[in-house]
């Protein structure tokens, strides 16, 4: 029976290592020596990679951004990101459908998503924004609208994935605007889907400007005007 203390890492790819995830190592006077595999998990990796390449793309746009950056931000070999992602466009993609539509939930809809009345829940979305409770995520402006500024730059098939996230978004606002209509909490004589393209473009305007030009007089002016707008949906 192997003595314990002889147990070692594996070193991955080893030609010596066995059926069982062990391998004999041959040094120290003929010794065995058994090595456990690390373990890999390759989901991890490819969540680490599509994460550092939101922050790198949100900071730089598709075409600035540096994949040294994202393998720096990301903790992994360049060998890593290409065993994912075949090119930085491949990896921009999947930014763009994965990231994005789950930033657009996280931020903006699930807040909603068991309101009759959706009406105060938008209005807190907006408040918080001057508090620290701001979703840290939007220190810098909304991540789509910082990506779609770079819309110029993109081919048509990138271009087409950024307008489908806006799509995404409006229509699931539209639906829970719908749904305050139907309770009668918002006029019905509106059209859903436009009250959501103004709200995004309204959040998109203020989110636009540098944190530091967003100060407390600047909140209080934004936040009062939108709620002036809300209280015109009322019936």
């Amino acid at each position: 029976m192997s003595d314990i203390r002889h147990l070692t890492p594996l070193v991955l790819g080893d030609e010596n290592e066995n059926e069982d995830g062990w391998r004999r190592d041959g040094k120290g006077n003929g010794e065995r020596r058994l090595q456990l595999r690390a373990p890999r998990d390759p989901n991890g990796t490819r969540q680490k990679l599509l994460d550092a390449g939101f922050a790198e793309i949100r900071r730089a746009g598709v075409e600035g951004a540096s994949i040294a950056n994202i393998i720096e931000i990301a903790g992994v070999t360049k060998g890593a990101l290409y065993h994912h992602f075949r090119s930085k466009s491949q990896l921009a993609n999947a930014v763009i459908d994965e990231c994005l539509p789950a930033y657009v939930d996280e931020t903006w809809l699930d807040a909603l998503a068991f309101e009759e009345d959706v009406l105060p829940a938008l209005m807190k979305q907006v408040d918080q924004l001057g508090t620290a409770q701001a979703p840290k995520i939007l220190d810098h402006g909304c991540p789509l609208a910082r990506l779609a500024s770079g819309a110029d730059d993109m081919d048509d098939a990138t271009r087409k994935r950024v307008d489908s996230v806006y799509r995404y978004w409006r229509r699931g606002l539209a639906g829970h605007i719908s749904r305050s209509q139907f309770a009668k909490y918002i006029r019905t004589d509106i059209q859903a889907s436009s009250v959501a393209e103004f709200i995004m473009a309204i959040l998109h305007g203020y989110l636009s400007r540098p944190p530091v030009l967003r100060g407390s007089e600047v909140h209080a002016a934004f936040a009062g005007e939108y709620a002036r707008y809300l209280s015109s949906l009322r019936p």
